[in-house]
Parts: C-alpha cells; structure tokens; sequence
C-alpha cells in the first residue's frame, strides 16, 4: 500500500538539485552528488523499508510534527540568493507533494514520516544555499537522520526481542545448529575468517556464532542460486540478527550491529523479491552476471 515514498522522494529532490545555477555547478556538483549517492539513496531504501515494517507491525508513534523544521525552511526561502531561491521552491514543492501524497495514500497523518521528508528536504536546501563548507555540515545533518533511522529500527526489532525474551538459550541452540560439529577445523574457511579455526564448538561466544552461521548462510550464494533460494538465506539472516540482538540487549555496540544486520538483509530480500514478481518467466531465476554478487552479499 505504502510504496516506496523515499525512494521516489530523494529521486525527484535530485532532480530540482541539478537545476542550480552554474557558478554553483561548478563548485560544488561532485559534492551534492556524492551526497546523494553515497548518503541520500541508501537512507532512502531504508526509510522505506523501515515504513513498511511500522506499520505491518502497527507500531504507534508519541513523535509529534517538528515545527523548527519548517521554520527553517520557510526561513530559508525567505533569505536565499535568488541565484537558488527557484531551485529551493522546486524543492519545496516536492516536499509538499510528497506529503499530500502521503496523507492520500494510508489515509492519515503520519508525524514520523513527514518529519523525516522535512528533515531530508531541510538539509538538502542548506548545502544547495551556502558555501562548499555548508555542503560538509549537510553531510553531518544526514548522518543524524541515519543515527535517528537506527533508533527507529531498534523500536522494531525490540517488539520482536519481546516475542523470544526469556528464550535465549533457545536462541544459542538455534544458532549452534549450523555448526557441522564442535571440534576445532583450522581448514573451515568460515572459521579462517572469523579467527576461531582452533577454538572448540563449546566455547563459542555468542558473536563468534552469530558471525559463523551468517558466513555459512552466504557461504550458499553463488552465480547460479536461484532468486527462491537467495530469498530464504536473506531471510534466515535477519531472522538471526533478530535473535542476535535480543541476545546482546545490554551490549549497545554489538545491538546497535545486529540491528544494522537486520535492515541490511530485510532490503535484500525487498530486492529480490521484486526482481522475482516483476520478472515474466515462470521458471526459477538464476543469477548470472557480476554485478548481481554484489547484491546477493549486500557488501
């Protein structure tokens, strides 16, 4: 139902972005766009797929409309060079649109996503405003928006650590079954990896498990696995970073990279399961070029 808001948001940001003078062009194109590249387009993927979850799991937000945003905004229309003033009303208007457009389609207001829309728009129109320097400080606001992004992940994935609390020795034998046996294997590549190749089953910590099952599980995925197969390894993947997180709830490193697991393998599976349902043959789809490896690590 929802879609891919975000997505389609920063895309359409991007394009009213390019449309700067050319003084400006000249000084700072590179940088805006590694900005979108490398920060922009990823929060978007995940923002997305961090809506979907909220809602599949009806998660209520006490999140209330952030005033000083749009303060900002309006603000900055108001003092901008009118070198960019156009470029930062087109801006606008994609933020407004993708409001509407929001409260259109689930039939409400939803204060957690139209903050992160003016959060994102909000930085994008200061590093367009100022000097190369500003464009920096954006870099830094984006960092915020993915540090608040891991908060509300961590809300999601702790609705699910309540379902298995109390069970987490269920939870280490659950990892433990895919250790092929609990004698030490120096020639095991996956223990040559995580440095554990002499360390026997037993004494295993629960990263150290964790981080064994996960290299077995990508171990399987190869140029020639099918996309159903690709998706039921994502999806026992994220099923164990759940569970790896509510085993680490008091270490906040460790939590913080389970989480971050979580989000990663759930925009995998996102991703083949799209390619899967938007594909024609009926047969099972194989993976065949390069490029696709990278999708199927997520590295």
């Amino acid at each position: 139902m929802l879609g891919w808001v975000f997505g389609g948001f920063v895309k359409k940001i991007e394009r009213a972005a390019k449309e700067v003078s050319r003084d400006f062009v000249n000084q700072s194109s590179n940088e805006i766009a590694y900005l979108f590249d490398t920060k922009l387009y990823p929060l978007a993927d995940k923002l997305d797929y961090l809506a979907q979850e909220r809602i599949k799991q009806a998660i209520e937000e006490s999140e209330k409309l952030e005033s000083q945003v749009k303060a900002d905004i309006e603000s900055l229309l108001n003092v901008a060079d009118e070198k960019v003033r156009r470029n930062l009303e087109q801006i606008d208007a994609v933020r407004e649109t993708a409001i509407r457009d929001l409260r259109e389609t689930i039939g409400q207001t939803d204060f957690y996503l139209e903050n992160r829309i003016n959060q994102i728009s909000l930085a994008v129109m200061k590093g367009l405003t100022f000097s190369e320097e500003i464009i920096k400080m954006t870099f830094a606001e984006i960092d915020v928006l993915e540090d608040k992004l891991f908060e509300d992940a961590k809300k999601i994935v702790d609705k699910i650590d309540e379902i298995i609390d109390g069970k987490l020795e269920m939870i280490r034998n659950e990892l433990k079954k895919h250790l092929a046996h609990a004698l030490p294997n120096p020639l095991d590549k996956c223990r040559q990896r995580i440095k554990i190749g002499f360390k026997p089953g037993s004494m295993l910590s629960d990263l150290e498990l964790y981080q064994l099952s996960e290299c077995y599980e990508l171990s399987k995925l190869n140029e020639n696995t099918s996309i159903d197969d690709v998706l039921k390894i994502y999806g026992q993947l994220q099923y164990n970073a759940a569970m790896m997180s509510a085993l680490v709830k008091k270490a906040p490193e460790l939590k913080r990279r389970a989480i971050e697991d979580w989000i990663k393998y759930g925009l995998l599976c996102e991703f083949w399961r799209n390619t899967m349902k938007n594909s024609d043959t009926t047969e099972p789809l194989m993976l065949e070029d390069k490029p696709s490896q990278k999708l199927l690590t997520g590295k």
